[in-house]
């Protein structure tokens, strides 16, 4: 019987093969032909991860993984046997783990969450020519974790998709099984055959081992350019759509009120190429919290997105690699402290500007608001956003309206409540991507704009130019970012550009440099950790996994330097260092860094009042972690680094991690800080070092009563006491800090700071992207106690709360 590729009468009559013969004998460094898979007309599964329904017997198995992670490329320990069918709704994926049962590591957590566990997942580039895709993973027990990829390896995990997928034990390992519906993911528009990239890859814990197919180590040069092809025919999704209506009930016993609230988010995908997304009295509310941060600094803090409306099908957006949050991920083998820094992104859109705080609002004279007013969220009217693809080029708009903003205060004279209010901002983005693929590596051009309306001043527009070049071998990368920004105040101009070699395997060099006017201002929609900067900065990496000793499984280095100026030809901050880590057979891990800090100048804590010279500093840090996949494990992190006048700040991280059972797990982790001559900007060019102490305690403990259920409690509080110690006077023009006496009568600049933030959730899934919460939150951010101890703080933190709210909130999806 002849077969068409969409005729199919019986799986055992009619069966496709590799365009290309792959023999699994063959190694998998790259790929090796076009896979056609097997279309069916209807699947008869059932996702249960059971691998038992007739139809995957009657497939042909792959077993083509190698060892990634360590990057050896050996053929593995364990085999995995890959089965792929689709149909006209979706892609199903089956896996078969062999697996010793006793070594299996099974633990459920939330979403997206990265634990040291056995895990399989499959990563799509939709696009087919290495642009874009998405990434799904099951880990053993059930919990999914899932994203988008952009060139070359730019995962992010603010994507969440209504795919099923479910996991199983068996005697001989486990399984997985996935289906994949074909609507949730972007794709070009095609009337017949359709081509995509994969990339399959397996987690074995308890031997901090990845296996993947094809090989494409995190040390190498390509992976998005370097996927398998499969091949596919008229895979053309059906008009789409989805609602999400939700309906919220709060209870605020700080200000003695009750909410009730209802709204929908809207999606639309009449073909496979464009998507609509709109939202109606969205619902925003604290289901999940930042996390507490002490920030005395002038530079901002990032907070990630974590809305679903702002997350789905915003890979347009994304202009630059920097425009990604960074995630620090260590091998998995060690248990992981704490990060003792943030990297913040760089980009021209922060959505989480949209609907932020309304710092802008000017409140009366005579009428004080407190600073939790000023912290909260503002209410959106609505949003729409639209996406979609035509030929070579990709386009965005997004728009959103907030709605009037309400400030509760007081009035100073006579104590009667007073709500100050103000107009909500508009913003509007547009965006167009012209991408060329089609010959070995990748040339793109694309343009961005973004307007924020605000009610009492002049708009604030922001354009911006990247460009994007892949070497046809995947060895060199080219991005560079040109902005130019308009705001009230001025004009400014902007440029940033980062270029990475990968020569060969384990071995990368990244070269970054930005040019940054003193005018430029992208912070209305975007986020920019500061202007008026010249600077560079050359990195090294080198990862080894073979010719090693017995007892250890893989060894990294870095060296790094960096350097600038501001415009005015002021050092900025510079400094030169290595970092080291350690990964052993026995799954324990030893990190270490050191750096050295020559002196700069600090044009920016003076909070503009002038420029000041700081010393010459260090950085020395030391960690080491168990091993992650046990149920017990602890890490252990200390070191010191230099205060801007050259005296020790101490540091030290202890925490663990306990999982007695796979639905049960305790996290706990202690920071201390000991500072000597802190110093702080007080007022105008006032400035006063302190003596200061720091504890941090945060907790989760995380209990699933099924794994679609789960109550979970988070508990992070930072205590700081500290006493003023000498004062300073910022220099009229750039230069060392002058001695300033202090009035002996004058109030001791001493302070306190208490902040807690604990929550109580239970959240129930219903079904794919619907779910029941009922969350209970309760923070705090006390005055000034200079005359209390840690354990007071603490206890006032707990007693006097600013936000005591219960939450309950249903969500559900409907749609085709």
């Amino acid at each position: 019987m002849k077969c068409s590729p969409r005729t199919l009468c019986n799986v055992t009559t009619c069966v496709f093969v590799l365009a290309v013969a792959h023999s699994q004998a063959a190694t998998p460094d790259t790929p090796t032909g076009t896979m056609l898979l097997q279309y069916v007309s209807k699947a008869d599964i059932r996702i249960d991860g059971r691998i038992d329904e007739p139809i995957w017997q009657q497939l042909s198995a792959h077993d083509n993984m190698r060892v990634t992670e360590p990057d050896t490329l050996t053929i593995p320990e364990f085999s995995t046997h890959t089965r792929f069918l689709y149909t006209d709704k979706g892609l199903y994926v089956a896996a078969v783990m062999e697996q010793p049962p006793d070594t299996l590591v099974r633990r459920l957590s939330n979403r997206d969450q990265e634990l040291n566990r056995d895990s399989f997942g499959i990563t799509l580039d939709t696009s087919g020519d290495g642009l874009y895709g998405y990434w799904f993973e099951l880990n053993l027990g059930g919990t999914k974790a899932d994203g988008k990829i952009a060139p070359e390896r730019n995962f992010t995990r603010q994507w969440d998709g209504a795919w099923i997928g479910e996991t199983a034990v068996r005697d001989d390992g486990w399984s997985a099984e996935m289906f994949i519906p074909w609507s949730i993911m972007s794709m070009p528009s095609s009337l017949d055959e359709r081509r995509f990239t994969f990339w399959v890859q397996r987690k074995v814990a308890h031997a901090n081992e990845q296996y993947s197919w094809p090989a494409l180590p995190e040390s190498g040069a390509r992976f998005m350019s370097a996927l398998q092809p499969m091949q596919v025919y008229n895979v053309d999704p059906r008009q789409q759509w989805a609602m999400f209506p939700y309906l919220s009930g709060t209870v605020d016993d700080i200000k003695s009120e009750s909410e009730t609230r209802a709204g929908i988010d809207l999606f639309w995908r009449p073909s496979s190429n464009f998507q609509l997304t709109a939202t109606a009295n969205p619902d925003f509310g604290a289901v999940e919290s930042d996390d507490v941060v002490v920030n005395l600094t002038a530079f901002e803090t990032f907070f990630p997105e974590k809305r679903l409306f702002f997350l789905e099908g915003t890979e347009v957006f994304v202009t630059s690699p920097r425009s990604r949050p960074f995630e620090f991920l260590g091998s998995q083998g060690g248990r992981q402290p704490p990060p003792l820094f943030d990297v913040e992104p760089t980009t021209l859109l922060n959505t989480r500007r949209i609907g932020g705080a309304a710092t802008y609002v000017d409140v009366p004279d005579g009428v004080s608001v407190p600073s939790v007013e000023f912290g909260k969220p503002t209410e959106l009217a609505g949003a729409v956003k639209v996406v979609g693809q035509a030929g070579a080029l990709r386009y965005g708009v997004l728009g959103a309206l907030e709605k009037e903003v309400e400030l509760d205060g007081t009035h100073d004279l006579s104590g009667t409540d007073v709500r100050v209010r103000a107009d909500g901002r508009e913003f509007g983005v547009a965006r167009l991507l012209y991408e060329d693929s089609s010959g070995a590596g990748r040339k793109s051009i694309g343009w961005m704009g973004t307007v924020t309306r605000h009610p009492e001043r002049d708009d604030a527009t922001v354009h911006g130019i990247d460009t994007h070049w892949l070497s046809p071998d995947g060895k060199w990368s080219w991005d560079t970012q040109l902005v130019a920004s308009d705001t009230q105040d001025a004009t400014g101009y902007g440029l940033w550009t980062d270029i990475n070699w990968t020569p060969r395997q384990g071995i990368g060099h990244e070269l970054s440099i930005d040019l940054l006017d003193d005018k430029l201002d992208i912070s209305d929609l975007g986020f920019l950790r500061r202007n008026d900067a010249l600077s560079f900065q050359y990195s090294l990496f080198t990862n080894q996994s073979q010719d090693l000793p017995d007892n250890l499984q893989r060894r990294s280095r870095s060296l790094f330097i960096s350097s600038g100026t501001n415009t005015h030809g002021d050092r900025s901050r510079t400094f030169l260092g290595s970092y080291f880590t350690w990964v052993f057979t026995n799954n324990a891990e030893i990190r270490a860094e050191v750096d050295l800090l020559p002196s700069y100048y600090d044009d920016r804590n003076s909070r503009g009042n002038g420029t000041y010279k700081t010393e010459h500093g260090y950085f020395v840090s030391g960690a080491y972690g168990t091993d992650a996949s046990k149920k017990f494990s602890t890490s252990l992190q200390l070191g010191v680094r230099s205060e801007d006048l050259g005296d020790p700040q101490y540091f030290l991280d202890w925490g663990f991690t306990w999982n007695p059972l796979h639905r049960f797990s305790l996290n706990l982790d202690l920071r201390w800080k000991w500072r000597n001559n802190w110093l702080l900007h007080i007022e105008d060019r006032s400035l006063t070092t302190f003596d200061a102490t720091e504890l941090a305690p945060s907790m989760s403990v995380d209990f699933f009563l099924t794994a679609k259920q789960q109550l979970r409690l988070t508990m992070q509080w930072i205590g700081i006491k500290a006493d003023e110690s000498d004062f300073y006077t910022v220099p009229r023009s750039p230069g060392s800090l002058i001695d300033r006496v202090k009035d002996p009568l004058a109030a001791p600049d001493d302070f306190t700071i208490s902040r807690l933030s604990a929550q109580l959730r239970y959240r129930w899934e219903i079904g794919p992207l619907s779910d029941l919460f009922v969350v209970y939150t309760r923070g705090s951010n006390l005055d000034n106690r200079i005359h209390e101890d840690f354990d007071t703080l603490l206890q006032d933190a707990i007693d006097d709360p600013i936000i005591d709210t219960l939450i309950v909130k249903l969500r559900y999806r409907f749609g085709s």
